[in-house]
């Protein structure tokens, strides 16, 4: 199978592909990186991005970008002390924020009237929660129902909306220990030791320790937080829940993939990709790749349909200007 690649020249394919995602009823979103750049969070990877002003003020400690995010960062003091270093400025970069991108608000477009059956994003901004989608994989699969044509406003429940975006690779919302695994939030005292290259105690771990001292038992050992993201290399501490959801999304009989700012390197997301891709492929349904550059012909010729070679919010302004009815809320889902 040949990828097709779309430019903005291209106003007929752009117009078919509005025209699949505004028919489609069970349409699965895959996000990566590319899609909050543009609301001012710094790549990793010019000279001006996040990395190398973190590189600048540990020039004697040799650490790959790449690394920043795989397992094997823990591997020496000094590696890890440039990693909670990169983790404190990426975290004020988040929140520094003030708009999430038009590709955000399209995917609540259709999540709100009922198009979505589920975004996985590889991300950590945590982006998506800002517009209201739920991320919590506790919530499960949530029910996909007609709305209510007389109370089409009343907003569903958060169980009712089950988790709408599944964060692959967690988010900077918590800290985890990495001794008990409780979660804990952040604060200044704790967002200052990290920013210095630190660990955080473990708050849990010293109320444990002094509870036991002042019983005259033994102390117990005090872990260290860490942001509560998943690093490539690990294991999902929810990975289970993620594994029954797209199960169940699997089962759903999705009917549209869209495939927005990422360069689908990551093994497990390619998993995902795939095995989505021949669910909407056997349902006649599309697969389309958003991002700046092509992904592998080789890896990818059988599973792409469509490589829309543009900026993501570009490829966005391009569907509202040829069915903006995408953006409207229903008041019926079949």
């Amino acid at each position: 199978m040949t990828i097709v690649t779309v430019t903005c020249e291209d106003s007929r394919l752009i117009q078919e592909i509005a025209d699949g995602i505004a028919r489609s009823k069970r349409a699965v979103v895959i996000t990566g990186a590319g899609i909050s750049t543009n609301c001012g969070i710094p790549d990793f990877r010019s000279e001006e991005g996040l990395y190398n002003l973190v590189k600048s003020r540990y020039p004697d400690i040799v650490v790959k970008g790449k690394d920043l995010f795989d397992s094997v960062v823990f591997g020496n003091p000094a590696s890890i002390k440039v990693f909670y270093t990169f983790i404190a400025q990426l975290r004020d970069s988040i929140l520094a924020v003030k708009e999430t991108s038009p590709t955000h608000k399209f995917i609540r477009a259709l999540c709100e009237n009922g198009r979505l059956l589920r975004c996985y994003t590889q991300n950590i901004d945590g982006l998506e929660e800002r517009e209201g989608m739920t991320t919590n994989l506790a919530l499960g699969k949530g029910k996909r129902k007609r709305l209510s044509t007389e109370n089409p406003d009343i907003p569903d429940t958060e169980e009712e909306k089950g988790c709408q975006v599944v964060q692959l690779h967690g988010d900077l919302n918590l800290l985890r220990c990495m001794q008990c695994q409780a979660l804990c939030k952040y604060d200044k005292v704790k967002v200052e030791t990290l920013r210095d290259g630190e660990a955080p105690d473990c708050p849990d771990c010293v109320g444990m320790d002094k509870t036991r001292r002042q019983s005259g038992k033994r102390g117990t050992r005090i872990g260290s937080l860490r942001p509560n993201i998943v690093l490539y290399g690990e294991e999902h501490p929810l990975a289970e829940k993620i594994g029954t959801l797209t199960a169940a999304d699997l089962r759903s009989n999705p009917d549209y993939l869209i495939i927005l700012g990422t360069s689908l390197k990551v093994h497990g997301l390619r998993t995902i990709v795939k095995a989505m891709a021949q669910a909407v492929h056997a349902r006649k349904g599309k697969v389309i790749y958003v991002n700046k550059t092509a992904a592998s012909f080789s890896i990818w010729k059988d599973v792409i349909d469509f490589h829309v070679e543009m900026d993501c919010d570009r490829f966005v302004k391009l569907l509202k200007g040829n069915r903006p009815e995408i953006w409207m809320k229903q008041t019926k889902v079949d």
